[in-house]
């Protein structure tokens, strides 16, 4: 693994394009690649609004893209490249015939990533030999803002390339996220656990679409933003109630999802209830009262700033039921 200035991302789709630009605002040169002529034309308008979001006084929006340079022949857009970055549609056969040729193509020491949002490495690295440089690097949209990137690895993985892609992400100003490789991956695993469980609400009609947004982003949200979802329960729950409301939500519906998990039992076990404890899924040097000050202020800070927007008013939603 190596490190330099020149990147390689072969797709210039939606994902590609925001890719590409992403890394050429923070000073790479990128070769942008697809087979598709259109696509590679079309690239400039369609990053105008990425490049004007990430320009700055320091970053000119036309130098951000002065920085792409459109490289129609695959073998020219990844020589010199430290990293290739696959960004193509999210078809198993294609990505696999991609990382069939890259494998062949790219010296030994570059990086190969892709930024799937589905197939398992080990799936894409069917005809791949030199697998320990291959590694997942998956944006999450819109991918320019949101800083956080999964870093998926597989039992070939070596650990010093983990450490390298959150490297590499530090310099873009966005933090990896390491995740072992497993349908959903990490952050769509948990959203789509959300999300099907408010689809069933919604099928239950036991709250309005309002209610539930609103309840979301007035509660769960908030506490989430700030702290995560491990660290928010050591701060708002004792784990002897979580432990309770999972078995009760259990024999009420029947539904395996909310069994008790081992690692929750466990930690009750232990008496690792949360910050009232001093230990949960973290520990806490301060005392309970200390914590509970600073989780109280922190809370109502962000909780003044969003009861006073309108969550319509600022990305253009029609007001309709």
């Amino acid at each position: 693994m190596r490190n330099g200035k020149r990147i390689a991302v072969v797709g210039a789709g939606f994902m590609g394009t925001v890719i590409a630009t992403l890394y050429a605002r923070h000073g790479y040169d990128v070769a942008l690649h697809d087979r598709v002529a259109d696509m590679l034309h079309s690239y400039r308008d369609r990053a105008v609004p990425i490049a004007q979001a990430l320009s700055g006084k320091d970053r000119p929006f036309d130098s951000i893209l002065r920085r792409v340079e459109l490289v129609p022949q695959l073998d020219e857009a990844i020589d010199g490249a430290f990293l290739v970055h696959e960004v193509i549609q999210e078809v198993l056969e294609a990505k696999q015939n991609l990382f069939a040729v890259l494998d062949q193509r790219c010296a030994e020491d570059v990086v190969i990533a892709t930024n799937t949002s589905s197939f398992l490495l080990s799936e894409i690295c069917r005809d791949v030999d030199n697998r320990d440089r291959v590694i997942g690097i998956h944006y999450i949209t819109p991918a320019h803002i949101i800083p956080a990137v999964e870093l998926i690895y597989a039992d070939f993985t070596p650990p010093a390339l983990i450490d390298w892609g959150r490297e590499f992400l530090a310099t873009i100003d966005h933090v990896g996220v390491a995740c072992r490789e497993r349908p959903g991956f990490l952050i769509n695993r948990m959203q789509f656990a959300l999300l099907s469980e408010v689809y069933r609400i919604m099928d239950e009609g036991l709250a309005s679409r309002d209610d539930v947004d609103t309840a979301v982003r007035l509660s769960l949200g908030p506490r989430l933003a700030l702290w995560g979802p491990l660290l928010t329960e050591d701060l708002v729950v004792n784990k002897t109630t979580a432990l309770a409301v999972t078995e009760y939500l259990y024999r009420q519906t029947g539904d395996p999802n909310y069994a008790a998990r081992p690692i929750l039992q466990g930690l009750v076990r232990e008496g690792r209830i949360g910050a009232m404890s001093g230990k949960g899924w973290y520990e806490f040097e301060a005392d309970y009262s200390a914590v509970v000050g600073a989780r109280d202020r922190e809370l109502s800070d962000l909780l003044g700033w969003l009861q006073q927007r309108d969550p319509v008013a600022h990305i253009g939603l029609k007001r309709s039921s």
